[in-house]
């Protein structure tokens, strides 16, 4: 069995008892607590019990039915200890064995038996039956165990000799009946009412640990192995193969589904994508259980603490091809992770490590589980309703922004009939009026007459808000969310309004990393929602009203839209650095064109998947000496001083245009020059340390001093770390002695007063580039001029890993818009959904430089969206930017999408389109004929005496005909023009003599731009003219068509 450090926890099996037992593996404790309030997500009330300290260093244990404080614990050396744990008296007894071996297992059954799983040895059983029934007599409200007790000497049952038994379970429907595993074999049931000690059935499989039983329907079972990520469930009533359903037969031959098995799940947990944990001694599947109120409902738990529910059904079976007590194969009806972000690397202490269903009080409750977190803390979490699903689904959503927009509702439900409200939305309003209420304690809810009162009731538009949301009529947004206009200022004002006080700070922690403040900034989006729908609407549509401001390919505009989001604002302002750069060539040098690559794809020579379209005519890649030389010529066009750091290198060029890079978007003089000036005393301290760690780490110690001297007149806790650091850089070797400077006592908040003080007290760059809670750029720029080439280039290799494993956008600084910038980009869409910019970044260098599937699925998607809210002219401003820089070699390597609009003549069914109006309307006069020389574009063949179908030369047609085609009024094929009005008899697209465009209704100055056509008769008319005719009439106003152009069959039907 695992051994997680937190350590273990089980909800009671006897369902009279509410309590739940924690076994700490640290401190080897057993401790028995009791809810005592709610038990849901976000809250847990409950308080503890008894202690049992006195714990031995333990293999497997389990909880007595039916006596609620006996505990089994097995050991490594096969004795099972019984534990007194629910009087704080530290008793025990001990069930010895003869010969010493692991234990594996231990299960109580319901009748007071007890079986222990032993190890294998030759000469002896290794399935040992005690009866332990005598100590359900004990006097509950005495401390300890009996002194009168006669010990256990010999158990009453031996099973299964000269193997290893792994894993044990009894059915509770009939105690006399267990499951066992056996290494190597299979599952084996036994009945110890069978004096023969012989197993009844036999299952051959290699999934024989993590035995789990359906309490709600005891003929099924789950197992796993420990090798493998699946999971099998097996079904008891597998005993004669004479008694089988054919559906059962065909699974057995077809799907190769070994003799017992309904359900084989291959893949029921992930995988671990890092190989070092696949070399993990644990299973990767660590605990199965079965939920005591749903049939068919298991949890798996694997070992990177991913925690899934997998809703099983029975597969359906036609009623004439049933056979009783047959085995019924299952099915995976739904699946449920309840912890999607169990994969995070910055939520080590948030993972699961064990886990046990909540026995509720009734049925109608939604099932929950109580979860052990690596942190020791208990949590509470509930399977997701499929109630509140069905009444949503039949919501007429609209798309949601466009609607708000034109005034139409948003997320509001549908309105039903009074006698159908009540069963389709009673299961929503049960669950809602039961999601926050005592299920323990003095205080418990009766959950029947609730739910009678709550049937009882009338429903209200008010009670169908759920969650949060129902609490949007009382909680206005704040003022500051109406004043502002931009997307950036609305984000910033709700997640001030929402935020909620943080816990005070351990003293001994350092600051949070710049990672884990980010994704704090854009995880508090997903908690805001105590807000009416129009604020919710700026939550739910950050990308479509960024997109109408502007965001796009325009750095400076991208910053502003932005700007509540620092670390997003920051890499718009690296894109436009690089953008600078890469201006007029600047970062080109026969044969290398080395525009938009970071730190680390230069230092490595790294020129990506398309390097031939960073080479210049065709030519290959130079060697390292090369590198060198080209380098030297971009780094004189861009005026980048020589390398001055205080190590040896074989590539200072390469250092140059490195450290060059992590400036890009920032400018540091200015920032002196303000540090400098009387309005910077008005800013607070962490603003002067930043500007004095920049230049401390450019190795300018003295503008590091002066900027917190200066400082210090307004924040005097600075002076004394201006004069520690000043005697640091007169490079007096007893300075940091002298000083005393404890780096233990530095800032826990401000990252660049840390890093100061780092510095100060031990002069390790090492430090400072590892500390995570500054930026990706400054730790880059302290690791390039400070670290020798092998160690750089180890270091950049860890921090590409890191940010591609978290999806750190701050990565961009290392891998620039390359191959790797893809992989950040896809881990960071996967957690925040923010594909917008991921597109609009990407689409700079792909598919110009970059060759990867995963670019043309994120621009596909971002354009699908655009296109769902009809935002059709950002989708096209969009597609014209991406294709301007998707240019090389002055040709767009984006395929132009294609045309979307097509113009056919009804007469001669020839295609036209405005390009063909250019071309015959400027060629018109040049040409005669045929005609050749001045580099002219041939005339179109209609324009020619050559043409067919009935047309005439240019030359032959009038002056107005000519002028009437390239106004696209006119075929030019045949010259037939556009039809006539049949009410006006004017021929439309041509200016009218009503003048229309000079009315004062803008809706009649609109309609008479467009004709409307009968899709039956074909006639034709203006559209202000049509709504004028068909308001009184059906029939066309053609005197001899009959045509009833504007028939409804349904006229009571409310027509758009």
């Amino acid at each position: 069995m695992d051994r997680p450090e937190s350590g273990l926890i089980k909800w009671s099996p006897n369902a009279a008892h509410d309590s739940f037992l924690h076994i700490n593996l640290q401190h080897r404790v057993v401790q028995i607590y009791e809810p005592t309030g709610r038990a849901q997500k976000g809250r847990f009330d409950f308080k503890k019990l008894a202690k049992h300290d006195d714990l031995p260093p333990l293999t497997t244990y389990d909880w007595s039915p039916s006596v609620p404080g006996l505990v089994a614990v097995g050991t490594s050396t096969g004795v099972v200890n019984l534990l007194r744990v629910d009087d704080s008296s530290n008793a025990y007894l001990e069930l010895g064995l003869k010969m010493s071996r692991t234990c594996h297992a231990v299960a109580f059954s319901t009748a007071g038996k007890l079986a222990v799983a032993l190890d294998r040895v030759r000469s002896d059983n290794c399935l040992y039956i005690w009866d332990v029934n005598r100590l359900a007599t004990m006097d509950a409200s005495a401390r300890g165990f009996p002194s009168d007790i006669e010990p256990f000497s010999d158990p009453t049952e031996r099973l299964e000799p000269s193997v290893s038994v792994s894993s044990v379970k009894f059915f509770e429907d009939n105690p006399n009946i267990l499951v066992a595993g056996i290494k190597g074999q299979g599952l084996r049931i036994h009945d110890l009412r069978d004096q023969g000690h012989g197993a009844a059935i036999q299952f051959q499989t290699k999934c024989c640990n993590n035995l789990a039983i359906d309490y709600a329907d005891q003929n099924y079972f789950a197992s796993s192995a420990l090798d493998h990520p699946g999971v099998m469930i097996w079904d008891r009533r597998a005993i004669s193969r004479q008694e089988i359903s054919p559906s059962y037969t065909e699974a057995l031959e077809r799907d190769n589904m070994p003799w017992g098995g309904v359900l084989r799940l291959e893949h029921a947990v992930q995988m671990e994508a890092d190989l070092a944990l696949m070399d993990s001694k644990n299973s990767f599947v660590r605990s199965l259980r079965f939920c005591r109120d749903r049939p068919g409902m298991l949890a798996v738990l694997s070992r990177t603490g991913q925690l899934k529910i997998l809703s099983t059904r029975h597969e359906y079976v036609d009623p004439d091809a049933r056979v009783e007590d047959s085995p019924e194969l299952l099915e995976v009806g739904k699946s449920y992770e309840m912890d999607p972000l169990y994969a995070e690397t910055t939520r080590k202490n948030d993972k699961i490590v064990s886990f046990d269903w909540i026995t509720l009080s009734s049925p109608i409750l939604q099932p929950r589980l109580l979860v052990l977190r690596a942190s020791g803390a208990f949590n509470v979490l509930e399977k997701p309703s499929f109630t509140s699903e069905y009444p949503f689904k039949l919501i007429p959503w609209q798309a949601p922004y466009r609607g708000l927009e034109e005034g139409g509702a948003y997320h509001e439900p549908m309105e039903f009939e009074s006698p159908q409200s009540h069963s389709i939305l009673g299961p929503l309003l049960t669950e809602k009026g039961l999601s926050d209420m005592p299920l323990f304690g003095q205080d418990k809810a009766n959950i029947g007459t609730l739910v009678e009162k709550i049937m009882s009731s009338s429903i209200s538009a008010e009670e169908l808000l759920v969650g949060e949301a129902a609490t949007a009529t009382a909680n206005p947004p704040p003022i500051s969310f109406l004043e502002p206009s931009s997307v950036a200022e609305k984000l910033t004002a709700l997640r001030l309004a929402s935020r909620e006080p943080s816990p005070s700070q351990d003293v001994a922690s350092e600051p949070p990393s710049q990672l884990e403040r980010h994704d704090k900034l854009l995880s508090r989006n997903g908690s805001i929602g105590r807000f009416p729908s129009y604020a919710q609407a700026v939550l739910d549509h950050t990308m479509l009203i960024r997109a109408k401001e502007g965001y796009l390919f325009n750095c400076e505009k991208n910053q502003q839209v932005v700007s509540d989001d620092p670390w997003l604002r920051d890499i718009w302002a690296w894109v436009g650095g690089a953008e600078a750069a890469a201006s007029d060539g600047g970062m080109m040098s026969y044969p290398l064109d080395l525009s938009w690559m970071g730190v680390y794809t230069i230092w490595n020579n790294n020129l990506g998947s398309k390097s031939w379209a960073r080479l210049m005519d065709h030519s290959s890649a130079p060697e390292a000496f090369g590198w060198e030389r080209c380098l030297n010529k971009i780094n004189k066009r861009l005026g980048i001083p020589k390398f001055d750091g205080p190590v040896e290198t074989k590539r200072p060029h390469h250092r140059e245009i490195c450290l060059e890079i992590c400036y890009w978007g920032r400018s540091y003089d200015s920032e002196f020059e303000e540090a400098n000036s009387v309005s910077s005393l008005k800013k607070d301290s962490t603003w002067h340390t930043m500007v004095a760690a920049h230049a401390l780490f450019r190795g300018n110690t003295k503008e590091a001093v002066q900027v917190l001297k200066r400082a210090s007149t307004e924040h005097p806790e600075l002076l004394f770390v201006s004069l520690a650091l000043q005697l640091i850089g007169e490079n007096d070797s007893n300075a940091r002695e002298s000083l005393d400077f404890d780096q233990r006592v530095a800032s826990k908040t401000d990252p660049y007063l840390r890093a100061i003080s780092s510095i100060i007290a031990t002069g390790d760059w090492v430090t400072i580039a590892n500390q995570r809670s500054l930026p990706l750029r400054d730790r880059a720029f302290v690791a390039i001029r400070n670290f020798s080439d092998d160690v750089l280039t180890a270091w950049l290799h860890d921090e590409v890993a890191a940010a591609t494993a978290t999806g750190d956008m701050e990565g961009i600084v290392l891998t620039g818009i390359t191959d790797p910038l893809v992989d950040i980009f896809t881990r960071y869409v996967g957690k925040f959904h923010d594909y917008q910019t991921a597109t609009l970044v990407l689409s700079i260098c792909a598919p110009r430089f970059i060759d990867d599937v995963r670019t043309g699925a994120l621009r596909t998607a971002y354009r699908n969206y655009l296109q769902r809210h009809h935002a059709f002219f950002l989708r096209a401003k969009f597609d014209v930017g991406s294709t301007k820089r998707s240019k090389h070699d002055g040709t767009p390597t984006l395929r132009p999408p294609g045309r979307q609009i097509a113009l056919r003549c009804v007469y001669c069914d020839a295609e036209t389109s405005l390009s063909t109006h250019h071309n015959t309307h400027g060629h018109g006069h040049s040409h005669s004929g045929g005609s050749s020389g001045g580099g002219s574009m041939a005339m179109p063949n209609f324009m020619t005496g050559s043409s067919g179908g009935g047309g005439r030369d240019v030359q032959q047609a009038s002056p107005f005909t000519v002028k009437m085609v390239a106004a696209g009024i006119s075929c030019p094929n045949c010259k037939r023009h556009l039809p006539r009005c049949v009410v006006c008899l004017e021929i439309v697209g041509m200016p009218r003599s009503d003048r229309p465009e000079l009315a004062n209704d803008p809706e009649i100055r609109l309609a008479a731009r467009f004709p409307t056509f009968c899709l039956m008769c074909d006639h034709v008319l203006h559209l202000d003219h049509a709504r004028q005719w068909f308001k009184r009439h059906q029939e066309c106003p053609v005197p001899e068509c009959r045509c009833k152009c504007n028939f409804r069959a349904n006229p009571e039907l409310n027509y758009h």
